[in-house]
């Protein structure tokens, strides 16, 4: 008994942190865990915020201005982050609907959970009861103060689909990363109480995905909903968030406006958060667009999303005409990968074939050919330049595969094709984002040379998110960053009918059965063997995806920007700016 507290204690210290420097207290009654904030978890320390060390200063925070940063395009989905993930979206609505939910990634950690919209949480034996202490001085931006319902209301509406019980629309693209759950309660004393029907240890690191944000206001969407407007956004209802900056404009093709809210509940030493007055997002599809103005000096920081990132040459250039005005925020920016369709019939349905194919393709090539410059590949398990916490490195295992050298793999591959019978080649179609050329064409060039004619089928921002959760193209690669927690990445490598985002499109029960094992695990090293199975079973033996290697996103900012925090990976996180601040607000 004793041996099994212990490992519940471990497993909850290693996602549990705050804000600031003290520990996180933690008891354990026999029951149950319970894990409580400091004192007040609102107040960020500011030695905390002077950490981010590529975006010191020496001055201190300072109040106004209003920061112009440049967006990919516009939002899509009605600004609805239940129905995208994408960045065009994302990049703005952190600092519209805050930077997580009941619990945000730390700051200072990304790897690491702290408090949000919760201020304490109990957690029972089993891990299938999740119970929240909601904050008392959260405020919607239109006055009204959050509530349990509000919470309970979103979380139902995500899951469910649901509306008071009632069925009324699909649930959220992602709901599937937290399908165990049974119900969702509201209890006295301010709590909202999640249950499961699996044991959940890493329920904590699932939802504080900053993807999963909270932009439904209970009292502005239940009436309408239930008045036949099932699938409203909250664009239709205003735009009202719980976070730093209000909305005050959108003007499509043009400007998104948000302005500093006094209601906000965070905090540092010097006073109430967010530090700026505001913020312009800049809506800038056309990259080359962004980097004039921002060379120029219309813009402080450039866009978050592909082709928007900077490659090496155009990084090149910024540092000659910029010089010491210019800094880059590097983040790793997920897996440029290939990934089958074995849905549909063709010779990719059969894993000899998808097998060569894995070896055949030069993945070191894939660095200057399709990422710009900028990523790492086998052997490396991450940028060399990048300091990586022992947890997250211990998770990362496909690198390791297929160490031999490109001519031994690809005279393997030929020996492959042509046990299956394909020697002289075949067609296959690949789905592919306008916005990203680069990858696509990159790949049809590496697969001729196996004889394979890869086609493929442009697809515009607008029809993007449909087209990649559908059946009709043979390939794809999919967004490139899924979540850093292994738990999550069901989503995007389970099976199709569970999750219409994910990349391979199979039906491959035993995914279902290796997943199911890793989110029951209760240690760390469990955890571990599980998703290394997992990315052995995927990757190597059905390579129902092709690893191919990890890029890099480059993001311009002004020198004078202060305050960010840089994740290691994943660009969705820490878009809420509540910490930045500019040092010369004249502009």
């Amino acid at each position: 008994m004793f041996r099994l507290r212990f490992l519940f204690v471990i497993g909850i210290i290693l996602v549990v942190a705050c804000q600031t420097e003290s520990t996180v207290p933690l008891s354990f009654d026999g029951e149950s865990l319970e894990i409580s904030e400091p004192k007040d978890s609102a107040t960020i320390e500011l030695p905390s915020i002077m950490k981010s060390k590529e975006f010191d200063s020496s001055y201190g925070p300072r109040y106004g201005g209003v920061l112009k940063l440049a967006n990919r395009g516009d939002p899509p989905a009605g600004f609805d982050p239940l129905r995208t993930s994408s960045i065009a979206l994302h990049h703005p609505g952190g600092a519209l609907f805050g930077p997580g939910n009941l619990v945000m990634r730390c700051r200072e950690n990304m790897y690491l959970v702290c408090p949000y919209l919760a201020t304490q949480w109990t957690v029972n034996s089993g891990f299938t009861e999740w119970t929240f202490t909601i904050r008392q001085d959260v405020y919607w931006h239109d006055g009204s103060a959050l509530s349990p319902e509000d919470i309970k209301f979103w979380l139902d509406l995500a899951l469910f689909g649901t509306v008071d019980g009632v069925p009324v629309r699909a649930p959220a693209y992602f709901s599937n990363s937290l399908s165990s759950v049974s119900r969702v309660e509201v209890l006295t004393n301010n709590r909202v109480k999640i249950s499961l029907f699996k044991r959940t240890p890493q329920l904590l690191e699932i939802i504080s995905d900053p993807r999963f944000k909270i932009a439904h206001p209970s009292r502005s969407f239940r009436d309408k909903i239930q008045e036949g407007s099932t699938n409203i956004g909250p664009a239709d209802v205003g735009l009202i968030g719980i976070s730093p900056f209000e909305f005050r404009e959108f003007t499509p093709g043009s400007i998104i406006k948000l302005r500093k809210s006094n209601n906000y509940f965070e905090s540092t030493v010097y006073g109430q958060l967010p530090y700026l007055d505001g913020i312009d997002f800049i809506i800038m599809p056309d990259p080359f667009a962004m980097d004039v103005a921002f060379r120029t000096g219309r813009l402080d920081g450039g866009a978050r999303g592909q082709k928007h990132y900077l490659s090496l040459g155009r990084m090149t250039g910024y540092v000659k005409d910029l010089g010491s005005t210019v800094k880059f925020m590097k983040v790793d920016g997920g897996n440029f990968r290939l990934a089958f369709n074995v849905l549909n019939p063709g010779p990719w349905n059969e894993p000899s074939v998808r097998r060569a194919i894995s070896l055949w393709i030069d993945k070191e090539s894939a660095i200057p050919g399709a990422l710009g410059g900028f990523g790492y590949t086998t052997p490396n398990l991450f940028a060399p330049d990048t300091e990586v916490p022992e947890i997250r490195a211990a998770f990362i295992n496909w690198p390791k595969f297929d160490l031999e050298s490109l001519e031994k793999k690809r005279k393997n591959a030929r020996v492959l094709m042509q046990e299956s019978g394909y020697v002289e080649g075949f067609t296959m179609s690949h789905l592919c984002r306008s916005i990203n050329l680069l990858p696509c064409e990159y790949l049809k060039a590496e697969l001729s040379g196996l004889g394979i004619d890869l086609r493929l089928d442009v697809i515009d921002e607008g029809e993007w998110t449909e087209a990649r959760g559908s059946l009709r193209f043979d390939s794809q690669q999919g967004r490139l960053t899924p979540s850093p927690i292994p738990e999550a990445t069901e989503s995007v490598f389970g099976r199709y009918s569970k999750n219409p985002d994910a990349y391979s499109k199979h039906e491959d029960h035993y995914v279902d059965n290796l997943y199911s094992e890793l989110r029951e695990s209760l240690d760390f090293q469990s955890r571990v063997t599980r998703w290394r199975e997992i990315e052995k079973y995927l990757f190597l033996e059905q390579t129902y995806v092709i690893p191919i290697a990890e890029s890099i996103n480059v993001i311009p900012y002004r020198t004078n920007v202060n305050g960010l925090f840089t994740p290691i990976e994943d660009a969705h996180t820490h878009t809420d700016f509540a910490t930045v601040w500019i040092e010369n607000t004249s502009n």
